[in-house]
């Protein structure tokens, strides 16, 4: 990402952060979803930032989008099996966080193999 597009991203998370959290100081409580801004803001701090910070906020961003995408996920997924009515925004949320989950455990797993076995 270029910097000038991860100022731009960066801008509409904050504005997102701000509107969201506007609304829910007027209308009562957020959706999980509503979270998402918070996440495009730290995945953009993170490319524009360096070192300590970028990763600090590339993991802030990544446990943002695995917390909002299970607490959604879930429950939708429960109301699917059990046939009643299902958000489809807070299930496809739920899968997202469940694929970003499984590339994560498996690019670990295929670092931890390219270094070989740690010493004991």
């Amino acid at each position: 990402m270029s910097r000038t597009w991860g100022r731009v991203v960066l801008a509409v998370g904050i504005v997102g952060v701000v509107v969201n959290g506007i609304d829910g100081v007027v209308s009562g409580p957020l959706a999980w979803s509503d979270a998402f801004p918070l996440f495009l803001a730290a995945v953009a701090g993170a490319e524009l930032s360096t070192g300590r910070r970028r990763r600090a906020l590339r993991a802030a961003a990544a446990v943002v989008l695995l917390t909002v995408g299970f607490a959604a996920g879930v429950p939708a997924a429960a109301h699917l099996v059990a046939g009643g009515p299902v958000d489809l925004l807070n299930l496809m949320l739920g899968v997202l966080a469940l694929l970003y989950a499984a590339v994560g455990a498996a690019a670990l797993l295929a670092r931890r193999r390219a270094n070989g076995p740690s010493p004991a």
